[in-house]
């Protein structure tokens, strides 16, 4: 069952890769790359998908440096697709900035991976809008692919996703000491 579990961090280090390279997309290609930026989107969220499956069905019980960075690779794709939308001039620099700012500084004050998970859904919001404005299929792409996606992970979806968040959310503890 090792090698399930090597298969689930191969697939966690793809997402990083993955990140970059739709970034990649933006740089080179502008807007003509943007049903590329989607379509390995949807790669990068279906690999999310596949890496968690594996993990849990491989009977390992530890956890590996990569499997615990998990959310740094879903970060990096989500980074990836604001570089995306910034290179192809979708989104403005300014906007990138502040909004990375924001980000930072959140994360910073507020440590937390229910946070860091709001702050990358983001950028793919975006994406969406994007798709739809410019790609209308490939937006009808990516909500079918989100339909897919919660009913593969149902009921765990609503059962564990949703509380955890929404609790995570809640219980945001403030870095600094409130005098």
């Amino acid at each position: 069952m090792v090698y399930v579990k090597l298969l689930a961090d191969s697939l966690t280090l793809s997402r990083f890769l993955i990140g970059f390279w739709i970034g990649f997309i933006g740089f080179s290609q502008g807007k003509a790359g943007l049903p590329s930026a989607i379509l390995w989107l949807i790669i990068a969220w279906f690999t999310d998908i596949l890496d968690g499956f594996f993990a849990r069905s491989s009977k390992v019980n530890y956890q590996t440096w990569i499997g615990a960075h998990d959310l740094h690779a879903d970060m990096t794709v989500s980074f990836g697709v604001l570089l995306y939308l910034t290179f192809s001039k979708f989104i403005s620099l300014s906007l990138t900035i502040i909004f990375l700012i924001i980000t930072f500084l959140g994360l910073w004050a507020f440590p937390s991976e229910q946070l860091a998970q709001g702050f990358q859904a983001v950028p793919y919001g975006m994406m969406i809008y994007t798709a739809f404005r410019n790609l209308f299929n490939y937006g009808i792409l990516i909500i079918l692919y989100l339909i897919f996606l919660i009913i593969i992970t149902w009921p765990r979806f609503p059962k564990e996703k949703i509380p955890e968040f929404l609790n995570g959310m809640k219980n945001l503890k403030w870095r600094g000491k409130i005098k």
